[in-house]
């Protein structure tokens, strides 16, 4: 039996949330464990716990039945942590204690030009974590139908394919498999191709995988475009920095609508951070002191371990 562990609050997008993990429990299959953390007071009593696991047991009571028929409501087991202390504290021991396969959680996007990324935030806690985070924003998401992964095949360790490997069965769709590269890279053409075509080969997916190599200065915008005309209803990355994950986040992104935050972004675990800090547009790079910051982890993997 596989594992999703779904952070909750009590906010309207965690009911979308939610929603999401079901269909998936139902699908793959996986037993979905729900967990609510409240921050540490002398309020946070054993009865407080209580109180807020059964409100957490009437959310998913709800919804189990208005989302999902009910045969398959009744096919997904439900276990609840409510924990005192921050999401932040408890997510990485939480998933270890249950052995996630996959985290899935709302997205909160932030203002990168004038803050740094919040212990709670998506692209924060992904780093946290062993297993793949599935980032689902707000509002009634169908499953993917169509699945673009965009990496950098040429740097790609392979451990990462082999945990997408391990997703195959929840997201049973047709992937396309996309490497940018600019214009100054041309010369680099064939050994990207290579790399791209040694990915497909490696990855087990049941569903038809199609390879593209594409011209683009601007990676996040060139998948933005490829997502659209592939009509694609998943989005997988692999970041190799902070910064490459926290710009997915942004909100300059969420006020043009732009289309990856529209769809469920699924992010595959950090191995090898660099200590790179990038802008995700051009208003954050006149704001350079806002560049998120390497995190302890980034640091780690960039020594050289002997």
């Amino acid at each position: 039996m596989k594992t999703l562990l779904v952070p909750l609050d009590h906010t309207a997008a965690a009911e979308h949330t939610l929603a999401y993990a079901n269909k998936l429990a139902v699908r793959w299959p996986a037993e979905v464990v729900l967990l609510h953390c409240i921050p540490n007071t002398p309020a946070v009593t054993a009865d407080v716990l209580a109180t807020e696991e059964q409100r957490l047991c009437s959310l998913v009571e709800r919804l189990r039945y208005q989302q999902l028929t009910r045969q398959d409501g009744r096919r997904i087991r439900y276990s609840y942590r409510v924990l005192p202390g921050t999401l932040a504290d408890q997510l990485q021991p939480e998933a270890v204690r249950c052995a996630a396969d996959l985290v899935v959680m709302g997205l909160e996007p932030i203002d990168c030009c004038h803050q740094p990324t919040p212990a709670t935030h998506a692209a924060a806690l992904a780093e946290l974590l062993a297993c793949p985070v599935l980032v689902v924003p707000a509002g009634r998401r169908s499953l993917p139908r169509r699945v673009v992964f965009s990496a950098d095949f040429g740097v790609l360790d392979k451990s990462f394919i082999h945990r997408l490997s391990a997703l195959a069965g929840a997201f049973p769709a047709p992937m396309e498999l996309v490497q940018f590269y600019a214009p100054l890279d041309r010369p680099q053409r064939r050994p990207l191709k290579q790399a791209l075509h040694s990915a497909a080969a490696q990855l087990v997916w049941a569903a038809p995988i199609t390879e593209h190599l594409v011209e683009d200065e601007a990676r996040l915008e060139g998948a933005d475009e490829f997502c659209a005309r592939q009509h694609a209803d998943l989005l997988i990355i692999a970041p190799t920095s902070a910064g490459q994950l926290a710009q997915y986040f942004a909100t300059c992104h969420t006020k043009t609508r732009a289309y990856h935050t529209q769809i469920p972004v699924l992010v595959l675990p950090a191995i090898g951070y660099h200590a790179g800090q990038e802008s995700c547009c051009e208003r954050c790079a006149q704001h350079p002191e806002s560049l998120a910051v390497s995190s302890v982890r980034s640091v780690y993997h960039t020594i050289p371990w002997v």
